[in-house]
């Protein structure tokens, strides 16, 4: 197919409605972001400052998010009695773990559309040490509470090593 006719297909609708997928999308695209200021924050707090050095990107883009929370967090540490505004940063990774929680839930899971009750559902699960399994119907609420969770944690990242606030995005995107 060309790309006027994959642009032409009526997507609309599927596989969930489009108020979830456009959820699920505005949480995969803050945590990106998040990822990213991640990465350069600690090769920041490592030494690196020139934005164009790629030797950051090579040493920490393939690390696992709990490896690049031992960094910051030990970085933090090592740091902080000269730094004092790093004094702080235990919220930040507890935000940090919060916020990838919150995403693994809606990035590692399958929606599904039950179209006799127009109700999404989220089947969970886990199998560590013991299976655990879990069906619970979700909302649209319940996605943005993922995205403002990724939100908060990217914004204590920011306050944490740049010393500036961001308005939260309830204030930042009032109705």
């Amino acid at each position: 197919m060309n790309d006027n006719e994959v642009e032409a297909l009526k997507l609309q609708g599927w596989p969930l409605p489009d108020e979830f997928l456009v959820e699920i999308g505005r949480v995969s695209s803050l945590w990106s972001s998040l990822e990213d200021l991640l990465n350069l924050c600690i090769g920041r707090l490592a030494g690196y400052n020139d934005l164009n050095d790629p030797t950051p990107f090579i040493l920490f883009n393939h690390a696992s998010l709990p490896q690049r929370l031992d960094i910051l967090a030990t970085l933090c540490e090592q740091l902080a009695p000269f730094t004092p505004h790093l004094a702080d940063y235990k919220a930040t990774v507890k935000a940090l773990q919060t916020a990838q929680r919150d995403r693994n839930k809606f990035a590692h899971n399958s929606p599904v559309l039950d179209e006799k009750t127009g109700h999404v559902f989220l089947a969970t699960g886990t199998a560590r040490g013991s299976l655990k399994t879990n069906v619970e119907k979700i909302s649209v609420a319940d996605i943005r509470r993922a995205a403002i969770s990724v939100d908060n944690a990217f914004r204590s990242l920011y306050k944490l090593i740049f010393e500036r606030d961001i308005p939260p995005a309830e204030e930042r995107y009032k109705a």
